[in-house]
């Protein structure tokens, strides 16, 4: 038996996390999380509580800053959506967790995996009605517009390292 250890390559971290907070009407917060995987994003939206990830990190104690308070987001109705298959076809999405008859999250899923052909799974923890329809649209405009940051970073790295092999392949 070998006593001797080796090390696993290095690898480039698989998840990245990215976390706003916006004002609807320069009044109510809502707090957007994703968790950008492999091939799949997760969203959480919640419009009151703060994000996840900022209440693991040592965030404020609570609503009333209370030291050891755990006043977190909550989870929400959650939805996944897959891309279609085919162009022309329409995403597939299913409610799994939360009212069935809410279809605030796998809409937005749905919508989110036809545009950028990805798997998304979707937390939407601000109450249905007609009263948070316009804050819904708008925390989703935000989601979208997020997204398109994400994608348009990528896509500098990647030509930027493209431009870089192709200097070096050319001396």
């Amino acid at each position: 038996m070998s006593d001797t250890f080796t090390p696993a390559e290095p690898s480039v971290p698989r998840f990245k996390i990215y976390q706003e907070t916006f004002k609807f009407m320069n009044q109510q917060p809502v707090f957007i999380q994703i968790t950008e995987m492999d091939s799949s994003d997760w969203i959480w939206i919640s419009s009151g509580a703060s994000p996840l990830l900022q209440q693991q990190n040592g965030g404020s104690g609570g609503a009333n800053g209370a030291a050891g308070a755990s006043v977190g987001g909550a989870f929400g109705d959650f939805a996944m959506a897959m891309p279609p298959f085919r162009a022309g076809q329409a995403a597939v999405s299913s409610t799994l967790l939360g009212s069935p008859l809410d279809e605030t999250p796998a809409s937005i899923a749905r919508r989110l995996a036809t545009k950028f052909k990805r798997q998304f799974l979707v937390n939407v923890d601000i109450q249905p009605g007609m009263d948070n329809a316009m804050l819904i649209a708008f925390a989703e405009r935000k989601v979208l517009d997020m997204m398109q940051a994400i994608a348009m970073s990528k896509d500098d790295t990647a030509t930027t390292a493209t431009s870089s092999s192709d200097a070096v392949c050319s001396s």
